[in-house]
């Protein structure tokens, strides 16, 4: 039996044809939209960096089984992060006199939001513009990953790979230089 694993030219049609049954995973075990985006994003971006060994026909079951397991990671380690001690006294009013008013933390969503969109435009732009931009930049920016892996990984020399990443940032300071100063002052 010949097993047929998944190639990078099978991954836009196995993320176009499963993105919405993954999204749908992420909320049913994680309850949240915003986290199951979260998980939605890193799902996709795993199945990206293990395509090598994933086969073809059980890429949909793999990517809802580790969908599963993300969600509820997630929601286990964020239930550690917001166990709190009861606090009595001076301690309780110290953490009431830190916690913002509701317009600056209004403010503060609002602005993190924007930041968010801007980033997500500039990453669907610099896709368009040049798939393997975007890949240097996702892999050794986002996943911080070294360089030096990241040109083994993309089979060039280091070389090319700083050149990969020059141009990349080049051209997004160049398009976005100027609205990300206009929303860093707003």
């Amino acid at each position: 039996m010949d097993v047929e694993l998944t190639t990078k030219a099978d991954f836009k049609v196995i993320y176009e044809e499963n993105f919405d049954r993954v999204y749908k995973a992420a909320v049913k075990y994680s309850g949240n939209h915003h986290s199951a985006e979260e998980i939605v994003q890193n799902v996709f971006l795993k199945l990206y960096m293990n395509m090598d060994n994933v086969e073809k026909e059980a890429a949909m079951a793999w990517l809802l089984l580790t969908t599963k397991y993300m969600a509820l990671n997630l929601k286990r380690d964020r239930k550690r992060e917001f166990l709190v001690e009861e606090m009595e006294g001076e301690a309780e009013i110290t953490l009431s006199e830190s916690v913002e008013n509701p317009e600056e933390f209004f403010v503060k969503k609002m602005k993190q939001q924007q930041f968010i969109e801007f980033r997500k435009g500039i990453f669907d732009a610099l896709y368009r513009k040049n798939p393997r931009w975007y890949e240097a930049i996702t892999i050794t920016y986002v996943l911080d990953k070294p360089q030096k892996e990241v040109a083994e990984y993309m089979e060039v020399t280091l070389e090319v790979l700083h050149s990969i990443l020059y141009r990349a940032k080049q051209w997004i300071r160049e398009n976005y230089a100027e609205e990300y100063d206009h929303l860093n002052k707003a």
